[in-house]
């Protein structure tokens, strides 16, 4: 009773695996890399600044809680960096600005570099230095020079660090302690809470 069963089995398979955990975050920072390389810094920083969350929502003192295990910290603390990153981004350019209008020395360097750049890029410039002329690449080397010894002179490695530091701690605890599981029933959909035992 063997009988001959013909199946189709033409077509195309795309297999592309879901990349999760670390590497899921590497490949968009890869992405993101030759995105703002390409030019389109600007409306990548502006795409992420449309998807802010109300403040409200954002500030509610009533969703921290402390979370009940290991396991769903590390689940909530992914969940909310990626459901807030236009605030926590936006965090960060506050104490940007906080540090910039604070130490004046080096808002005048960081203004200073601009539009020596901005000089060096408008147009055929020629400089000569001890009877040289330096090519482009030797201009742009020369003004990066004098803009890392004018924000060196400006304290800017210790206000990168202390806005580095402030944003990672600030991101950290509310990321940790936000409980996502009090979010709207549709975002909620986009990260579902499956806990394994």
């Amino acid at each position: 009773m063997a009988e001959n069963v013909n199946i189709d089995l033409s077509g195309e398979i795309n297999a592309t695996t879901e990349k999760k955990g670390l590497q899921k975050y590497v490949n968009e920072m890869e992405l993101l890399i030759q995105h703002v390389r390409s030019g389109a810094g600007p409306a990548l920083v502006m795409g992420v600044l449309s998807s802010r969350r109300a403040w409200t929502q954002f500030v509610a003192t009533e969703n921290f809680k402390v979370p009940a295990s290991l396991p769903r910290l590390s689940r909530r603390f992914y969940r909310n960096v990626e459901y807030f990153q236009a605030n926590y981004l936006i965090v960060f350019l506050g104490l940007f600005a906080y540090c910039l209008i604070t130490s004046p020395l080096l808002l005048i360097a960081m203004v200073a570099s601009f539009f020596g750049y901005r000089k060096l890029t408008s147009g055929p410039n020629t400089w000569k230095i001890g009877g040289w002329e330096l090519s482009k690449t030797q201009q742009y080397g020369v003004a990066a020079a004098g803009s890392m010894a004018l924000c060196w002179l400006a304290g800017a490695g210790a206000v990168l660090f202390w806005v580095l530091g402030a944003t990672v701690t600030v991101v950290a605890l509310h990321a940790s302690f936000f409980d996502a599981e009090t979010l709207p029933s549709s975002d909620l959909e986009q990260f579902p809470m499956v806990e394994q035992v």
